[in-house]
């Protein structure tokens, strides 16, 4: 029986904990070079660190490190299919920046008395300029270091229409001032700023009666709202291939996936997913969108579902710009598929034993990677512990694997929040093989292994979910 995979598009967004630069060349034909140099003379003969997605199907942005010559020179390259904003880091100081394919981009940072200016010049140096400019306009209100507080406050303070109309304002206000300033803009970084605005006050707006709550730090709870208020979708296309480029645009047709999931007459597995996606996106649209399907169902899903989907995907949508990375990620995450057996490890306990997996065949083993500083970790606390107790006495072997740099902080929280099972650390001093191995890119992530050592999820649903009961009951049998 296929794998119920819904559950993987309700997956809140995770703290990403590492960033890695990977270009293949054989790849770069797929994607666009963008040339970034320039001088930033306050940070001479230091490192600076550039983010950004090599691909809008990840879930993890990349990041490569500049290194500064004496002048405070630097020169860089990166590889990428579709407009986005970078951020460029200068200690605690964060540039953010426009970047499209083909850009070259020549930056100059002045700090003076305190006060950072930057000028941009070459390919793409006005659009590369434009989020600086806005923020600018609008720093006393929608670019404001406190406006999310505000926003949440004023969520509780209206009433959903009222609160869409707040947002609908701001889109308004926000895309005049874009066409009032357009002059020396090219066409289509107008196009994709007019997305990225509307699109990312449209996700608030559908996410509303959830957001909410969540945005408040409650869980699991929603909003009831009369069904007239989701009228307004009615006026807004779904197919509007022109915005594809947009990232706000991309997630904002996840959401809109999502509410009709909710109402669907059937559960449906990965094939039927894909399918069911035709009753809504056509054209290019639905041929990203199945892509975002398909990287999603890699990301948060089981790699059977995505095993099933493969040549079909590579058949219809094998010449769509992307593809190739997400085949490659694809075989990557073979290794992970039911049956495969897990990476073997060992790591020292806190109470200083060395353990292994390999000590645990013949049991089911339960793998937890977590973090004293990670929130979401912390919040999976509760449940796991209830996860424990539930199966003591049986063949089923708890590992709580911590990614704390701070070995101190880790034993502190393992003591703080009475972490029972075996607690083990791997991080960049002891045995970083073991991330590399298990593609630890967000916490927290769990791994069930069964008795013959070889995966039954990889990875396998948090311990909140109580579909992971079900699991470890079948894995004893």
């Amino acid at each position: 029986m296929f794998s119920k995979i819904i559950s993987f598009y309700k997956i809140q967004m995770r703290v990403s904990i590492l960033l890695i630069a990977l270009i293949f060349s054989n790849f770069i034909s797929a994607q666009t070079e963008v040339k970034i140099s320039g001088i930033i003379p306050a940070f001479a003969n230091q490192a600076s660190n550039l983010q950004y997605y090599t691909s809008p199907y990840k879930a993890d942005l990349d990041q490569i490190e500049i290194t500064l010559d004496a002048s405070g020179k630097f020169s860089a390259k990166v590889f990428i299919i579709q407009d986005q904003m970078v951020n460029l880091f200068m200690g605690s100081d964060i540039l953010r920046f426009h970047i499209a394919p083909g850009d070259s981009l020549y930056l100059n940072v002045k700090h003076i008395n305190g006060t950072r200016t930057q000028t941009f010049t070459g390919r793409g140096a006005k659009e590369a300029a434009w989020y600086e400019l806005q923020k600018k306009q609008f720093q006393n209100s929608f670019e404001s270091a406190d406006f999310t507080t505000k926003l949440l406050e004023e969520m509780g303070r209206r009433n959903p229409e009222q609160f869409k109309s707040l947002l609908d304002s701001i889109t308004n206000t926000k895309t005049a001032f874009l066409l009032k300033n357009k002059k020396g803009l090219n066409e289509a970084f107008v196009n994709w700023q007019t997305a990225e605005i509307k699109f990312e006050n449209e996700a608030f707006k559908i996410n509303y009666p959830t957001w909410y709550y969540s945005m408040r730090g409650i869980d699991n709870k929603e909003l009831k709202v009369d069904s007239s208020y989701y009228f307004y979708l009615k006026n807004i296309p779904l197919n509007q291939p022109a915005y594809l480029n947009s990232t706000q645009y991309c997630v904002w047709l996840k959401y809109c996936f999502m509410r009709t999931l909710r109402t669907a007459p059937q559960q449906m597995d990965a094939v039927q997913l894909y399918d069911y996606c035709a009753n809504f996106y056509s054209g290019e649209v639905l041929n990203k969108f199945r892509l975002m399907l398909w990287s999603d169902i890699m990301q948060y899903g089981q790699m059977t579902d995505a095993s099933l989907l493969y040549e079909r995907v590579k058949k219809e949508l094998g010449k769509n710009p992307g593809f190739d990375l997400l085949e490659m990620n694809y075989r990557e995450k073979l290794p992970f598929a039911p049956g495969a057996a897990a990476f073997p490890f060992t790591l020292k306990s806190i109470e200083g034993k060395q353990v292994s997996l390999s000590d645990f065949i013949g049991k089911v083993v339960y793998i937890d990677f977590w973090a004293s500083w990670c929130g979401p970790c912390k919040r999976e606390i509760p449940a796991a512990e209830d996860l424990k107790k539930y199966f003591a006495g049986k063949d089923v072997v708890f590992l709580n694997i911590s990614i704390d740099e701070d070995a101190n902080r880790w034993k502190e929280a393992v003591a703080s929040y009475q972490i029972n099972g075996i607690n083990l650390l791997s991080n960049s001093q002891n045995n970083p093989k073991v991330l590399e191995n298990y593609k630890i890119s967000t916490i927290p992530a769990y791994y069930l292994i069964g008795k013959d050592g070889k995966f039954i999820a990889a990875p396998a649903v948090r311990p909140s979910n109580g579909q992971i009961y079900q699991l470890i009951e079948a894995a004893l049998k």
